[in-house]
């Protein structure tokens, strides 16, 4: 009798770790997507005097570094706006 009964049990408790793994199964996470923010719109005569204190002090090495680094912010935030409108 004590021997069925641990079958029992053993059987109730491995069919209850069953279902709850199914139902937790299900609950796996939605991706998290970070929106980039609006991008500033710079005019063309903008980007030239920037281009222009550029070149008037070479003496600055590190500035033009994060341009850069910016600029390519700037189009990974465009080419995903692109990809979420399919356009």
């Amino acid at each position: 009798m004590r021997e069925q009964s641990t079958v029992l049990y053993l059987a109730g408790a491995a069919l209850l770790a069953a279902f709850v793994a199914a139902m937790l199964g299900g609950c796996t996470p939605a991706p998290v997507r970070l929106p980039c923010p609006p991008l500033v719109q710079y005019s063309a005569h903008e980007q030239a005097v920037l281009a222009a204190e550029l070149r008037a002090h070479p003496d600055l090495k590190e500035v033009p570094v994060f341009l850069k680094d910016y600029g390519n912010e700037r189009a990974e935030c465009r080419a995903l706006a692109t990809k979420e409108t399919g356009g």
